[in-house]
């Protein structure tokens, strides 16, 4: 059976579990900001260790790695691939065939399909961007009690229906793949192999019959939880909730992270400035030359 605590956070006397939630929540956004600013492969490649350090930080069991590995290769991967085949933008230089110009329909139809170096490349870049969110929603979602988030979000006067929506979707998604692992079970017991031929009507019918039972099963799951919810009042009469002090050193923690992220901002529109012509300070070249090696 699958084991759904995989999904679900575990107490321990890390220093990341032991943080406020205003802090994880705020240190969560800058990085995912900071994914977005920086362009230079080196400091995404920084920036994407320094999540696995915190992840080692943690001592996340092997489990838990073997997930995320599975997501980050999956998702990583994903994002080379459609790049390195759809770029479009010039000049680009072709590696591989993939499909001939003469291949009947297709290559009729695409002009020929191949691997591009150039979108290899930026695919790499897009897909540091995204292992890096992965990886740090990953990180708070398996160190912070969904109870916290929620109390934090309600705190900030977020509207409690959407605050009660994602911290349910935390929830529901150890929930999803233990739905998953009882049909695959049952249907494994009633001697089905969905794996054992590899021809289009079986995966379609394997399709078929292991995706509409966790459908099903989910749906009725989803309706329990909405009537259980609606029963105690939902949403009705929400007070402000208080939390516990904020820790002074999580504050300065936060507003370091908020300083350095509007200094890359500061840094990128200057580059901008002087890339377009608009503004060149000649006394700033080294500061110029930093931010397109490093930013």
């Amino acid at each position: 059976m699958y084991d759904r605590t995989l999904w679900e956070p575990r107490p321990n006397d890390s220093l990341i579990y032991r943080m406020d939630g205003r802090t994880k929540i705020i240190l969560l956004g800058f990085i995912a900001l900071a994914a977005v600013i920086i362009d230079s492969p080196r400091s995404l490649l920084l920036l994407f260790w320094l999540v696995l350090f915190m992840h080692c930080w943690t001592k996340a069991d092997f489990a838990r790695w073997r997930i995320l590995i599975l997501f980050l290769l999956l998702s990583m991967w994903g994002g080379m691939v459609s790049q390195a085949l759809f770029y479009s933008q010039e000049p680009r230089t072709e590696i591989a065939c993939v499909i001939a110009p003469g291949t009947p329909v297709l290559g009729s139809l695409t002009g020929g399909v191949y691997l591009y170096r150039e979108g290899i490349l930026y695919g790499a870049q897009q897909a540091l961007r995204s292992g890096i969110m992965l990886a740090a929603g990953l990180l708070v979602c398996w160190n912070t009690d969904p109870r916290q988030l929620l109390r934090v979000m309600v705190y900030w006067r977020m509207p409690y229906e959407f605050a009660f929506m994602l911290t349910t979707g935390m929830r529901f998604l150890p929930v999803v793949f233990n739905e998953t692992a009882v049909v695959l079970t049952a249907q494994r017991l009633k001697g089905f192999k969905p794996m054992h031929s590899f021809s289009v009507n079986k995966m379609i019918q394997t399709a078929f019959q292991t995706l509409l039972p966790i459908l099903a099963r989910v749906l009725r799951r989803a309706e329990m939880l909405a009537l259980s919810v609606e029963s105690r009042g939902f949403g009705r009469g929400i007070n402000r909730i208080k939390l516990l002090k904020w820790p002074v050193g999580e504050k300065l923690v936060c507003l370091v992270a908020g300083c350095l992220l509007l200094g890359l901002v500061v840094l990128k529109t200057l580059n901008s400035l002087q890339y377009n012509g608009l503004v060149y300070f000649p006394a700033w070249n080294y500061l110029y030359s930093f931010v397109v090696i490093w930013i």
